[in-house]
């Protein structure tokens, strides 16, 4: 007996192959989910010359650090410093375009208002391999190094050549709550032209899958701006029990 083989025409089959990925969806292609991450912390003054400073000048305010995938898909993270003890309504902003696959920032903007000063850069990053201080520290989340690492960072609008350093394991207190973290740091070193970064970005990640940043310690101006965290990392218990908990938002890849 002879069998004969009917031909899908090509929009059926066109629907019959669409219908097969929707059942059957292929293996390891997954579209990235979008990352939302609010992350709330106060800050104070440190150092010798910073509590000098802050007899004169707001030594205490809040912090918060934002991760947030924008429409066209590349990430969007903010570092607001503010005091809410200051009339003159002193600040400082880092922010940054992400390129998260990469690890690489697209544009960068820095501005504060500190000590009867301002300024305020806004601009590309066209050259690979150059961090700015928030997208420095999503890297060091998403990639840790184990290992002394040079790259470079733009900061107010000029690129200075610096160095990670991994200190190693430190035990932190977060909200009254013991948290194992592991602590980086990053200072500037002389460059052939003899410009060198004169700030300074200490970071303690904690261990928990979302490396979430506990402590960040900016150095600039002599003075020593540490933002620590409100409240202690969620644990996976926590996070798997809705309202339960509060540090940052749902989302993270």
């Amino acid at each position: 007996m002879i069998r004969r083989h009917r031909h899908l025409s090509p929009a059926l089959l066109a629907l019959a192959m669409g219908l097969a990925l929707a059942i059957f969806p292929m293996t390891g292609v997954r579209a990235a989910e979008p990352v939302q991450e609010d992350f709330h912390y106060h800050w104070e003054l440190r150092n010798l010359l910073g509590t000098i400073a802050g007899l004169f000048f707001p030594n205490h305010g809040q912090g918060e650090l934002t991760f947030k995938t924008s429409p066209g898909g590349h990430l969007t993270s903010e570092l607001l410093i503010t005091s809410s003890a200051s009339a003159e309504g002193e600040f400082w902003r880092y922010g940054a375009e992400i390129d998260a696959e990469h690890l690489q920032p697209i544009r960068a903007w820095s501005s504060y208002k500190w000590r009867g000063k301002t300024n305020s850069k806004n601009e590309p990053v066209e050259q690979q391999g150059v961090m700015d201080i928030v997208s420095a520290i999503y890297s060091l989340r998403r990639d840790p190094p184990d290992r002394r690492r040079q790259l470079q960072i733009w900061s107010d609008g000029h690129v200075y050549p610096v160095v990670v350093l991994p200190l190693g394991a430190e035990r932190r207190e977060v909200g009254g709550k013991p948290v194992d973290t592991h602590h980086f740091s990053i200072r500037g070193v002389e460059a052939p032209n003899g410009r060198t970064w004169k700030g300074k970005l200490d970071l303690w990640l904690a261990g928990d899958a979302a490396a979430t940043p506990v402590v960040i310690q900016i150095s600039r101006s002599l003075a020593d701006v540490r933002l620590e965290l409100d409240a202690p990392p969620k644990t996976a218990a926590e996070r798997a029990e809705p309202g339960r908990g509060a540090v940052s938002g749902p989302g993270h890849p």
